[in-house]
């Protein structure tokens, strides 16, 4: 067992938590197709029993709030549903937590815009051009790090955001893999961020209910093969990054139907930022 904490996490809970509405709808994709993603939820549920569950961090105190928190986890684990609740709670205890926004190459899609999700830019001779507001270019000596979430699309991290969280607690929203070399590695003057990043990884209880979630985001779109070769790509991807969690031991938090404030409690609990402690939270609300 991975951290050496006793069960594994689906051996805690030794449950799922699909509601009786949730369906996993694989009638458009190929057989073979459907094969590999049955196979894919199974594989879920073997990294999930191996990820060291979430404990009340070290408490962040007063003189001490600065660094980068971070949740990350598989794509439909309900990642900004779990955010927008934690958020409210710290908007709640007068707690700012800036985001970090970061560039990104990629057009941008229907409805989104400027730092939603992200400062959408294009490269141009003299840099980085911000496609929403022209007028500012950001240039080599503006970027802290620049790397490819997946082939074809770039992100960078800017250096004032940086330079800002060594002032203050700010969330970055990123892969894994980069999570894991900021914290490791000295990049652009600055130190590896070690302790003062803490990442939480966010699961559904189980393979099927996670697939399920995920497919039913847009299930209009299930019918166009470009959709599902994409949805099979981000499956993979998410698993990928799912064994890095399990190698680096990255805290895990549930994401259960219709819990999200309880996932909120136990993320800020892992940050340290929690009052009472997610699991106090857990056990005064029948967790």
């Amino acid at each position: 067992m991975v951290g050496g904490r006793g069960s594994g996490i689906i051996g805690r809970k030794g449950k799922s938590t699909m509601s009786e509405g949730t369906s996993l709808p694989l009638e458009a994709f190929a057989p073979e197709e459907r094969e590999e993603l049955l196979a894919q939820a199974e594989r879920y549920d073997a990294l999930l029993k191996r990820l060291p569950a979430a404990t009340p961090g070290e408490k962040v105190g007063d003189g001490q709030r600065w660094g980068i928190l971070a949740l990350n986890g598989a794509s439909g684990a309900g990642q900004s549903y779990v955010m927008a609740r934690v958020e409210r709670l710290l908007r709640r205890r007068s707690i700012e937590l800036p985001r970090i926004y970061l560039l990104g190459t990629r057009p941008p899609r229907p409805g989104e815009g400027h730092k939603n999700p992200y400062i959408f830019v294009r490269q141009t001779p003299e840099g980085w051009q911000d496609i929403h507001h022209p007028e500012r270019i950001y240039t080599p000596d503006d970027i802290y790090y620049f790397y490819e979430s997946r082939p074809g699309a770039g992100n960078a991290i800017l250096r004032s955001d940086m330079e800002a969280a060594r002032r203050q607690l700010m969330y970055l929203e990123t892969v894994i893999p980069t999570l894991l070399h900021i914290k490791e590695t000295a990049i652009a003057g600055f130190p590896p961020w070690g302790d003062a990043l803490r990442i939480v990884y966010l699961a559904v209880p189980g393979g099927r209910e996670w697939l399920a979630r995920l497919l039913n985001r847009e299930p209009e779109r299930l019918g166009d093969v470009a959709f599902r070769k994409q949805i099979m790509g981000r499956v993979a991807s998410s698993l990928a990054d799912m064994e890095l969690a399990v190698v680096h031991e990255i805290p895990c938090v549930l994401n259960r139907h219709g819990q999200g404030e309880r996932a909120a409690h136990e993320v800020l609990a892992a940050w340290g930022l929690e009052e009472k402690g997610g699991l106090q939270y857990n056990e005064e609300h029948g967790g």
